[in-house]
C-alpha cells in the first residue's frame, strides 16, 4: 500500500485492513509456536473484561 492510498480509504476499509493484518500476524505467531490459540483467547477475554470494567467506571462517574 502506498503512503497516500490510506487517504482514500473510509473508516470501514481501514478497520478491515487492520483486522486482516492482525489475523495474519496471529496465524503466524500460532504456526511458529510463539503463542497458542488458547493463550490468545485468554488474553482477548481479559482485554474485553478490562474494557467492560472501564465502561462501568465511566458510567459510575457520570452518575456522580
Amino acid at each position: 500500500m502506498k503512503e497516500n492510498d490510506h487517504e482514500n480509504l473510509d473508516t470501514e476499509e481501514i478497520a478491515v485492513a487492520a483486522y486482516n493484518k492482525i489475523d495474519a500476524l496471529l496465524d503466524l505467531l500460532i504456526k511458529k509456536g510463539i503463542i497458542t490459540e488458547e493463550e490468545f483467547d485468554e488474553a482477548e477475554e481479559a482485554l474485553w473484561e478490562e474494557l467492560e470494567g472501564e465502561e462501568d467506571d465511566d458510567e459510575d462517574e457520570e452518575e456522580d
